[in-house]
């Protein structure tokens, strides 16, 4: 996923007093693939869990923001 998905997904750790660390960690994802600005990508599944986790429907995220 972009870098526009992993903003917003941050946003939303942030909202909800969740750190990234704490994701990272949880769901075995390389903290730079969640990390803005480290050229890396989330991929789908990576994404999927993170989703789950944090309870959002991924179709409610705007892709283009």
């Amino acid at each position: 996923m972009g870098e526009q998905v992993k903003k917003w997904l941050a946003g939303q750790m942030e909202g909800n007093n969740i750190s990234v660390e704490v994701v990272a960690d949880v769901l075995g994802i390389p903290l730079e693939n969640l990390c803005v600005g480290t050229g890396r990508f989330l991929d789908a599944d990576d994404f999927l869990r993170i989703c789950a986790y944090l309870h959002i429907r991924p179709e409610n995220i705007p892709m283009d923001s």
